[in-house]
């Protein structure tokens, strides 16, 4: 019988509680759960709950997970810096570069940002993955969620043309390298009189369907 901590005149429902409550220590109580290199896989997603992880994708592999959720606290540390904008988009593109208001030639409008994403593979191949409005579409969302409440973002998928000379001689040209481009108009309003969200799309008046715009 074990040994009671309750008086002599404990009532029934007291004993039985302080029975069960007993038998908490005979339980497996794994170790390794809160550990994001350790902890089974099934039970990765309520870790990353439980550490604040925002964003998730039920189809990223282990290790991606695993890291997510062990770089969590960092990256909240971190959240509303430069630093925090390239680590989500060295996840999603090695290549993706981001270059500020300050940085570009001309200056653009002060507290913006765009994050430039080549539209090449290989150095050769155009579109593919990067060229998908999925993965615009989650750049942007993922990007949002880490940068400074006051940048405004732009995503630039862009594709760069590049020929070249060589001389033999003095002025002779003997080879040359051609490289073929589509150039297309961009036909769509300016959007810079109408009311926009944070993301810079315009807001839509749903009785009438119109674009509200800043005129008065």
């Amino acid at each position: 019988m074990m040994n009671s901590l309750l008086p002599p005149n404990a009532t029934r429902l007291e004993r039985a509680l302080e029975a069960g409550g007993a038998r908490i220590v005979d339980l497996h109580a794994p170790t390794d759960i809160d550990d994001p290199m350790s902890c089974p896989v099934e039970v990765l997603p309520w870790l990353a709950w439980g550490l604040s992880v925002d964003s998730w994708d039920a189809d990223w592999s282990d290790e991606d997970k695993r890291a997510a959720v062990a770089g969590s606290i960092d990256l909240h540390r971190r959240k509303g810096t430069r630093m925090s904008v390239e680590t989500v988009l060295a996840r999603f593109d090695q290549l993706a570069g981001l270059v500020e208001w300050h940085e570009a030639a001309p200056r653009r409008a002060p507290h913006t940002f765009e994050v430039i994403v080549p539209m090449v593979t290989n150095g050769v191949a155009r579109g593919g993955r990067r060229a998908s409005a999925a993965f615009a579409d989650a750049i942007i969302r993922e990007v949002a969620r880490v940068k400074p409440l006051r940048e405004h973002m732009r995503l630039v998928q862009k594709i760069e043309v590049a020929g070249a000379i060589g001389l033999q001689g003095v002025i002779r040209a003997f080879s040359y390298t051609r490289t073929d481009a589509e150039m297309t108009i961009d036909s769509s309003p300016s959007w810079a009189g109408f009311l926009q969200t944070e993301d810079g799309e315009p807001i839509e008046d749903g009785s009438t369907g119109t674009f509200l715009d800043t005129m008065p």
